[in-house]
């Protein structure tokens, strides 16, 4: 499916525009709904029609429509005219894989979880648990320590009572 993951050398920040990265926001959003995801997948098997895609996914009508909408802001889905029906045609094939994609790597047990990575108790030889690579937060010594937290002090000085 993809030759190779990007690396740093191939990622330049500055080779993208702030629409490139606009219209991948759009398209990410549109993504954020399994019903649309199942739209694309079988779109990406072939057009539909309103109804047909109503039966296949059980839904109701307008929730189908109001999602063709949200696809077709995206540019994810276009839309032809035939007679009295309205033909849904997915814009790109590839769409499909990126979301098999997804799907693989959500089901992938394999894939870093850093919040199943935290100890839920003390080890019991009483020493800190290891942090796995994460970031950790070290208290400062004493001696190193402010007596009073200089963000936490007001910078002006109290008003004088008269």
């Amino acid at each position: 499916m993809f030759e190779k993951s990007p690396t740093e050398e191939d990622v330049e920040m500055d080779s993208y525009s702030q629409g490139d990265v606009e219209r991948a926001a759009r398209v990410a959003s549109a993504l954020d709904s399994p019903l649309r995801l199942r739209i694309l997948l079988l779109l990406s098997t072939g057009e539909h029609v309103v109804h047909e895609l109503v039966s296949s996914l059980g839904k109701s009508q307008p929730l189908i429509s109001q999602h063709l909408r949200v696809l077709k802001r995206a540019n994810l889905v276009t839309s032809a005219r035939r007679g009295r029906e309205v033909v849904y045609t997915i814009t790109r094939r590839d769409v499909a894989e990126v979301i098999t994609s997804l799907m693989h790597i959500a089901g992938t047990p394999d894939v870093i979880d850093l919040a199943s990575r935290r100890p839920t108790s003390a080890p019991e030889d009483g020493k800190a648990p290891a942090t796995g690579g994460a970031a950790a937060i070290i208290d400062p010594p004493s001696h190193l320590r402010p007596d009073i937290d200089p963000g936490l002090s007001p910078s002006t000085a109290k008003p004088k009572r008269d």
